[in-house]
């Protein structure tokens, strides 16, 4: 036996189709008398009325028809267009994906940690990590300016341009200068990038750097949380002949650095929790074990967890971290 709800999806639709016919007909026969009311003819002579009204309704429905049809064909286009930029996406984040280097754990005298999490499919953040061949490291933290594909269009130029330069000289200033000359000639300015380039030595323990434009960094020593590796210039490819002067930075055992971009600090700035007091909070711990990529983590939780900037409705921005930790013996 069919079931009730079979039964009745049957014989709904029909019912209501032969009561739109009927209430059409209805209207139509009164319409049509009215008209022959109204200019005082007789029914015979005015048969021809019942022809255009239904000539009309035949065109409207054919009308409606091939219109259905094209927009049908239209939105199916559409799907097909939407279905090629989601996989144009998906393989651009891929991509994006595979710039991010594998950071170490532990080299000679310090341990690491890494973490990006794009606003979107495609973010505008990058981190890079070398090792050359004298033993020490170099580091790279940046921000592209602008987000989506065009953002991200830069980042493998980025990439290259640091790779190619850390082959070359450890310099921090050396390497910034050729970046941002390199960067301006391309995109003449449009779009830029701020950064950190650090160099890392054990022997003698100390951090030499160059922030172009970008957010301080942190430095953990004692309990005490300050601010870091302010001194620099202007963003990376912004303008032409930009020069840059290496600050340096004595490092001591225990001493932990804290890299972001500003997706990091804007996420924090409007709430009750500053990322300094994260920090604090993630140096209390850290006595007790905890790794460099377990504060990657706390930060990026209380980061997802923050307001963001005031004012800015659904905010949203690439939020990276990069973390190390000073542990040779003194």
């Amino acid at each position: 036996m069919m079931p009730a709800g079979a039964r009745q999806a049957v014989w709904k639709p029909a019912v209501l189709a032969t009561a739109a016919g009927a209430a059409v007909f209805v209207f139509g026969t009164a319409a049509e008398s009215v008209i022959i009311r109204a200019v005082h003819g007789n029914r015979s002579e005015l048969e021809w009325l019942s022809d255009a009204v239904v000539s009309m309704a035949v065109a409207g429905i054919t009308y409606l028809w091939l219109h259905l049809r094209g927009s049908r064909t239209r939105v199916l286009a559409l799907e097909q267009e939407q279905l090629a930029i989601n996989e144009q996406l998906r393989l651009a984040a891929e991509i994006q994906r595979g710039l991010l280097p594998d950071v170490p754990e532990a080299t000679p005298g310090f341990r690491w940690a890494a973490r990006m999490i794009p606003a979107s499919r495609i973010g505008g953040d990058i981190y890079d990590f070398f090792q050359p061949a004298d033993g020490t490291v170099l580091a790279m933290v940046a921000d592209v300016s602008g987000k989506g594909i065009p953002a991200a269009l830069i980042l493998s130029s980025l990439k290259t341009l640091f790779r190619s330069m850390a082959h070359e000289t450890v310099d921090p200033a050396a390497i910034a200068e050729r970046i941002s000359a390199a960067l301006y000639e391309e995109y003449a300015g449009l779009p830029y990038a701020t950064a950190i380039v650090a160099h890392f030595e054990k022997t003698p323990g100390r951090l030499a750097y160059v922030n172009a434009g970008h957010p301080a960094g942190y430095l953990l020593r004692n309990g005490t949380v300050t601010p870091a590796l302010e001194s620099g210039g202007q963003p990376l490819g912004l303008l032409p002949a930009a020069t840059y002067a290496t600050a340096l930075v004595e490092l001591r055992p225990g001493d932990i650095g804290v890299l972001v971009t500003d997706g990091m600090t804007e996420a924090l700035e409007a709430g009750p929790t500053t990322l300094g007091q994260v920090l604090g909070a993630s140096a209390e711990r850290l006595a007790a074990g905890r790794s460099p990529g377990e504060i990657c983590d706390d930060l990026l939780r209380a980061a997802a967890a923050g307001p963001g900037p005031v004012g800015v409705p659904d905010w949203q921005d690439d939020r990276t971290v990069f973390v190390f930790a000073v542990e040779w013996a003194p």
